[in-house]
């Protein structure tokens, strides 16, 4: 295997420009690497059409409406170099396992740099990597998108066709189970909106056979003011369930700036 990853890279072409629409450092905002410094590889494309409570998708550049590759993996590479201090990787998107040869290489070219690295992803399809974990954001019913509202980063009313696609990807079980089963390690990471959110997670931890202390809650919101508003009662929730709670180090810093 590591011959045959070996030959991938020299045959690589690397001046080819990939669907990444972001590459730079970072502290993990969320999950169990809260914190620690990592480099950042945004992913362009995404199945889903997620519209929660109070907002969309916090990267409709990459999701609703994305944006075209800007980088290629000779520039990723270079960046690598540039950054040798920093030993976490965190691929995300948009959805990465939408481009699973890109996936796979973005991983062997992160592990040559000795990183550790986590794969962001709402669990839609499943692609085998040597990615070291899983950060698994399955979309709950509250992510469904609600055809007649206004989704202003397109300037376009949500349809039912976004509705039907959202639907068709976001409950891939199959998916997320082998994602767990082939990865050395995984979180469970879903949005909540409210307490009765708790009920689908239940649901999907029986599916999946996950435990609590996998699972880390994370309250919905694109600006400090509507994390505020989740906050307390989901840290409550949390400590009364036995959960892991995780905030959202970047929107609480920055807001929904980019590149951050």
């Amino acid at each position: 295997m590591e011959y045959e990853n070996h030959r991938k890279l020299i045959y690589l072409d690397w001046e080819k420009k990939i669907p990444v629409s972001e590459l730079y450092t970072c502290l993990q905002g969320e999950g169990s690497l809260t914190g620690v410094p990592h480099i950042l590889i945004r992913v362009t494309g995404c199945k889903l059409r997620c519209q929660f409570a109070n907002s969309f998708c916090d990267t409709p550049y990459a999701s609703w409406k994305p944006e075209k590759g800007k980088f290629t993996y000779q520039d990723i590479d270079t960046f690598y170099n540039e950054n040798s201090h920093i030993k976490h990787t965190m691929i995300t998107g948009g959805g990465p396992t939408s481009h699973p040869e890109m996936l796979q290489t973005l991983c062997l070219i992160a592990q040559r740099h000795n990183q550790y690295t986590t794969i962001e992803t709402e669990g839609s399809e499943f692609v085998q990597t040597d990615a070291d974990l899983i950060s698994l954001s399955p979309k709950l019913s509250n992510s469904t998108p609600r055809p007649g509202t206004m989704m202003e980063f397109c300037n376009r009313e949500v349809t039912e066709k976004d509705k039907e696609q959202h639907e068709k990807w976001r409950c891939n079980y199959k998916a997320m189970r082998t994602l767990i089963l082939k990865h050395p390690d995984y979180q469970l990471k879903p949005v909540i909106s409210n307490e009765e959110d708790l009920n689908e997670v239940k649901e999907l931890q029986e599916i999946l056979n996950v435990s609590n202390d996998k699972v880390w809650l994370m309250p919905e919101g694109l600006v400090p003011e509507e994390l505020t508003v989740r906050r307390r009662w989901l840290m409550e929730l949390c400590q009364k369930e036995g959960y892991n709670y995780t905030d959202r180090l970047h929107i609480i810093a920055y807001g929904d700036r980019r590149g951050v």
